[in-house]
């Protein structure tokens, strides 16, 4: 079985939302699905966005959102992920276009419809495109173990070819349905 289910991974800062960004903007294809940004205030980290490839956004994470659930030292809003994030990819689902995971976290995990639509997404006929945790997860494990899964680390080396390598694949599997 080929992949249709295609990921990055790596450490952090390494460049994954990045790379998923420029393969996107090379790709002429119907999509939905959201990423996710951080959120700066002096120079300082205070929180995560998450925003859909439509423009529509909320703070997901924050210093100031009292948790559980909640990761390092940010709350996590997990009802923030369901109206983005799962919001967008239902749409995928019920459309039948590529759907975007930026990315599949522990933030995101904190969310039950997050968790569940990962699940119908990557059993689909849909293409995925997202970016997973190089840390050893359970969610995350299960995705490299999936037959139908491709799993790019992304190094320094290959960063700059990933997002054309990812966007080729894409475009040949959306041409092959």
């Amino acid at each position: 079985m080929s992949a249709k289910n295609i990921f990055i991974t790596g450490r952090p800062g390494i460049g994954k939302t990045t790379a998923i960004m420029k393969a996107i903007e090379r790709l002429d294809l119907p999509m939905h699905g959201f990423y996710t940004r951080e959120m700066r205030e002096g120079g300082s980290r205070v929180g995560f966005e998450i925003r859909d490839l439509e423009g529509n956004s909320a703070t997901m994470a924050h210093v100031d959102i009292d948790g559980p659930p909640s990761v390092s030292k940010y709350g996590v809003d997990p009802g923030a992920v369901d109206r983005v994030g799962v919001a967008a990819l239902r749409r995928a689902l019920d459309e039948g276009t590529v759907a975007v995971l930026d990315e599949v976290g522990k933030m995101e995990l904190a969310s039950d419809a997050f968790v569940e639509v990962l699940g119908e997404l990557l059993d689909a006929e849909v293409p995925v495109l997202g970016t997973v945790h190089a840390k050893q997860e359970t969610c995350a494990d299960r995705i490299r173990d999936r037959d139908d899964a491709e799993v790019i680390t992304l190094t320094k080396d290959n960063r700059d070819e990933v997002p054309g390598q990812v966007a080729r694949r894409l475009q040949d599997l959306w041409a092959g349905r």
